[in-house]
C-alpha cells in the first residue's frame, strides 16, 4: 500500500477531511490549468517549441496521443521506427495534442531521478509470488539501461545531464531500519544477479564521504539521473526531424471531449476537430477528465519539488550519488546537477492534514506553506549543519508542484480501454479496426515505468492492426487492462477505516 492510500484509513486525519479527499479522487480532474507553478526544468525552453503552435490541426490522424511527456515520446517512437501503420501518405500518421506547453506537466515537474531500490520485491513475492515480483523488478530496473542508451543513441546525454550514479537511500530510526534490511535481504535472495550491486551499511559503516551520519542505516544501488524535460523534447525534436510528413506536435492544444462515430474517433479541442483510427490518452493524473470509468481508479495527487543551492561545506557529487531519505513517516527525494543545483522534493505527509489535502488536486498552480516549510530546511539537516555549511543569499532557487496520477492498486494502467470505462459504444472490434488506448498512473515512479509502458502499448496498438511486434512477455500482467482489474482496483466513494488490501480500498 502507497503511502497516499495509506492516508484513507489513517483515523489520525479527521474523517471528513478524508471523505472530501475520496469525494476529488472520484470527481471530473478537467483539463491542466493554464495558470502552473514554474518549474526550474522548464526554464531553458527547446527551440523546436519556444511558440504556440500556430499551424491547421489536420483533419484526419491515424494515431492521436494526448500528451506530451516521458510516455507520449516513448509511444510516439515506438510507432514512427515501425514506419507501417498506414499506407496514406496524405496526413500526419502520429498527432500528439498538448494542453500546455510541451512536457509541462508530471515530467517536467519530476525529480529527474531514474531509480528503482526494488524495496517493494518482497510485497510483490507475498501477494503476486516470487515469478511475478521478479518481472515486475526487471520491468523497472530495465528503464536505466534503455533511457541511458535513448540518451547516446540521439545524442542527448550530455544536454540532458543523463548519467548512472549510486543511490543512497538513507534510514532514519531503528525500526525503519530494521524492516529496510529484511526487505533487501529478501530481494537478494530472490534476485540474486540483479542484486548484486545493491549493499548496505550501518552504524559506523556509513562511509564519512556519504554525509549521512545521522541516518541508521543506508542501502546503495544503481540508479540514474537526468534533466527529464530536455530528454523528452530532445526526442520529440528528433522524431520532427525524421519523420516530417508522418509527425506533429501541437501544443496549446485542449481536448475537451472524444467521440465515436462511422469507425473513428472525433477528438475536439480548442482548435478544431481531428479524426482519428486511434487515441492514446498518456494524460496520467488528468486521465479521468475523458474516461471517466476510470475516475476512483487513477486520481492525481499533487506533489512538490524544490531546486536549492548547497551549503558551501558540501561536496558536489552530481556523477556519484542521488538519494532517498526514508523517515518513521514519510520520505523525500533528491539528485544534484552538475552544476551543483539540489532537486529536492517529497514531503509530502507534511502537507496539511498529513497529506490529504494533496489528494485528488488536479491543479499545479498552488504550493502547500507546510512542505514548502520542510524542503526550506530539511537538507541541512539530514545531512548535518557542519557537512552541509552555510548558504549565501536565498537558497531556494525555485519551488514548484506538480500533479502526479496515482492507482487504487498501485500500478500503472496500460492497454486497449473497453467501453466500459469510455462510455463510448464501438459498433464492432475487427482486426485493423482502431481503438482507444490508456498508458497512465505511474504512482510518482514515472522515470522506472513510463518510457516501457509506452513502447508496451504502443506494440499492442501495432499488434491490433495485424503488424508483427516486439513480444510482450516481458511486460508485467498486473499492469495491463481487464476486465477484473477494472472490477477490483477502484477506491471506495465513502470513508470506512476497516483495514483492507490495497487494490480494494
Amino acid at each position: 500500500m502507497s503511502l497516499v492510500q495509506a492516508q484513507l484509513s489513517n483515523p489520525g486525519i479527521p474523517a471528513p477531511e478524508r471523505q472530501q479527499a475520496l469525494n476529488r479522487v472520484h470527481a471530473d480532474p478537467g483539463v491542466p490549468k493554464d495558470a502552473t507553478t514554474s518549474s526550474f526544468w522548464l526554464q531553458e525552453p527547446h527551440p523546436h517549441f519556444t511558440n504556440k503552435s500556430s499551424f491547421p490541426l489536420p483533419a484526419k490522424a491515424d494515431v492521436v496521443i494526448i500528451g506530451s511527456g516521458v510516455t507520449g515520446a516513448s509511444i510516439a517512437r515506438t510507432l514512427l521506427q515501425s514506419r507501417s501503420m498506414c499506407s496514406n501518405p496524405s496526413f500526419p500518421k502520429v498527432l500528439i495534442l498538448e494542453a500546455r506547453d510541451v512536457c509541462s506537466g508530471a515530467t517536467g515537474r519530476n525529480g529527474g531521478h531514474i531509480l528503482e531500490n526494488a524495496d517493494e520485491y518482497a510485497e510483490f513475492a507475498d501477494e503476486f509470488g516470487e515469478d511475478a515480483a521478479r518481472k515486475i523488478i526487471r520491468f523497472r530496473l530495465a528503464h536505466l539501461r534503455e533511457m541511458l542508451s535513448v540518451a547516446e543513441e540521439l545524442g542527448l546525454t550530455e544536454v540532458a545531464q543523463a548519467r548512472k550514479v549510486q543511490f543512497l537511500s538513507a534510514y532514519f530510526g531503528d525500526e525503519n531500519w530494521k524492516s529496510a534490511k529484511e526487505r533487501l535481504q529478501r530481494f537478494k535472495k530472490g534476485m540474486p544477479e540483479e542484486s548484486e550491486e545493491w549493499i548496505a551499511y550501518e552504524g559506523d559503516s556509513i562511509p564519512k564521504e556519504f554525509k549521512l551520519s545521522r541516518a541508521n542505516g543506508v542501502v546503495a544501488g544503481p540508479a540514474g539521473a537526468l534533466w527529464p524535460y530536455k530528454f523528452v523534447t530532445g526526442v520529440l525534436s528528433r522524431l520532427l526531424s525524421e519523420y516530417p510528413s508522418e509527425f506533429q506536435v501541437a501544443d496549446h492544444t485542449s481536448v475537451t471531449a472524444v467521440h465515436y462515430d462511422q469507425d473513428q474517433y472525433s477528438i475536439e479541442t480548442n482548435r478544431g476537430t481531428v479524426h482519428a483510427r486511434h487515441v492514446i490518452h498518456c494524460t496520467n493524473a488528468h486521465v479521468g477528465h475523458l474516461v471517466p470509468g476510470l475516475r476512483g481508479r487513477i486520481f492525481p495527487v499533487r506533489g512538490q519539488m524544490s531546486a536549492q543551492t548547497p551549503g558551501d561545506r558540501f561536496p558536489l557529487q552530481a556523477e556519484k550519488h542521488s538519494w532517498i531519505f526514508n523517515y518513521d513517516r514519510g520520505f523525500d527525494y533528491l539528485t544534484q546537477l552538475p552544476s551543483g543545483q539540489m532537486m529536492f522534493g517529497g514531503g509530502f505527509v507534511h502537507s496539511e492534514s498529513l497529506g490529504i489535502a494533496d489528494m485528488g488536486v488536479p491543479a499545479d498552480n498552488e504550493m502547500s506553506l507546510a512542505i514548502d516549510i520542510h524542503l526550506s530546511g530539511a537538507l541541512s539537516a539530514v545531512f548535518g549543519r557542519e557537512s552541509w555549511g552555510c548558504v549565501q543569499g536565498n537558497p531556494i532557487q525555485a519551488m514548484w508542484t506538480g500533479n502526479m496520477g496515482f492507482s487504487a492498486d498501485g500500478f500503472p494502467w496500460v492497454g486497449e480501454l473497453p467501453g466500459s470505462l469510455t462510455r463510448r459504444t464501438r459498433t464492432s472490434n475487427k482486426t485493423g479496426e482502431g481503438a482507444e488506448w490508456v498508458c497512465a498512473a505511474f504512482c510518482g515512479e514515472g522515470m522506472v515505468q513510463a518510457w516501457l509502458s509506452g513502447k508496451a502499448l504502443a506494440t499492442m496498438l501495432l499488434k491490433k492492426d495485424g503488424h508483427s511486434g516486439e513480444d510482450l512477455s516481458w511486460f508485467p500482467e498486473q499492469l495491463l487492462v481487464n476486465e477484473q482489474r477494472i472490477n477490483k482496483a477502484v477506491l471506495p466513494q465513502v470513508v470506512s477505516d476497516s483495514p483492507r488490501r490495497h487494490a480494494n480500498l
